[in-house]
């Protein structure tokens, strides 16, 4: 987490996004899945790659993205283009992509499921309660 450029992620402009191929099919759990995975890309106007996991936030090298971007709930034109305002950790300690509209973006974690993005609005989807909970990311770091 510590090699994340905070200056150069806060107030940039998420311009694409991406996605890794599938991973084969694993099982997670016994009696859970198979399930596949695949990582989720955000290219900034900086020049930055982010690789967003369910538990962390990576800067990636991946030049082009293997599958073009997909989210759940909003359509990635709800994100693209904004500036990211903040990255959090909510109480499961998952790193959530917040942007200056009050859109956000995190793992859905759903490898059953095709494994999208899930897109939202942070005031329709979190409570006060929740928020308030909600941990910087940097200042997260173990």
């Amino acid at each position: 987490m510590s090699e994340l450029p905070r200056d150069r992620i806060i107030g940039s402009r998420l311009i694409e996004i991406g996605h890794s191929a599938f991973s084969e099919p694993e099982f997670v759990q016994q009696g859970i899945g198979p399930a596949t995975f695949r990582s989720h890309y955000l290219r900034l106007d900086t020049g930055i790659v982010l690789d967003l996991f369910v538990f962390e936030v990576a800067i990636s090298d991946v030049d082009t993205f293997p599958m073009p971007g997909e989210t759940s709930r909003l359509s990635p034109s709800a994100v693209l283009g904004r500036r990211i305002s903040a990255i959090w950790s909510d109480d499961t300690s998952s790193p959530i992509v917040t942007f200056d509209d009050g859109t956000y973006l995190r793992d859905a974690n759903d490898g059953c499921y095709g494994n999208p993005l899930h897109a939202g609005r942070i005031a329709d989807d979190y409570t006060p309660q929740q928020r308030a909970e909600f941990v910087d990311y940097w200042s997260s770091e173990s």
